[in-house]
């Protein structure tokens, strides 16, 4: 019977063990979790309102092409994001909507224009917009 008080004595000061590591490796993944995200969060918004390029200057020429007049801002930013000139599609984009939020809205332009890999997302989008005439509002 002393034998099986002592088990069970071992068994419990095991489980509290047990329970004590599990609490803190649980508690260690959630503080991990939250810096990856807070830091996700940080470099997306600084991709927004930050100056950030693909490259440092002085960078590649490339030839960007807008054809269609109804192509979308997203299939655009997608586009550009392939080509390698803008960091993240979806920072571009929501940049975009934000800087084409003003009374006159901003308009993409069809054409080719001469984009570099180290411009910024606001010098792209001077380049590829236009606020002055009617054209496709940005979508």
């Amino acid at each position: 019977m002393a034998n099986n008080d002592g088990t069970r004595a071992a068994l419990n000061v095991v489980k509290v063990f047990m329970s004590i590591f599990l609490s803190i490796i649980f508690y260690m993944l959630v503080v991990i979790a939250i810096m990856k995200a807070g830091k996700f969060s940080y470099d997306f918004m600084y991709q927004i309102f930050g100056d950030v390029s693909v490259q440092e200057a002085p960078g590649t020429d490339l030839e960007f092409e807008v054809n269609d007049e109804n192509e979308s801002l997203m299939s655009v930013a997608s586009r550009l994001e392939y080509s390698k000139l803008i960091v993240n599609k979806y920072s571009f984009f929501i940049r975009a909507k934000l800087d084409s939020s003003g009374i006159s809205g901003a308009y993409i332009k069809t054409g080719t224009f001469e984009l570099n890999t180290s411009m910024n997302y606001a010098d792209i989008l001077s380049v590829i917009t236009d606020k002055s005439t009617e054209g496709d509002e940005v979508k």
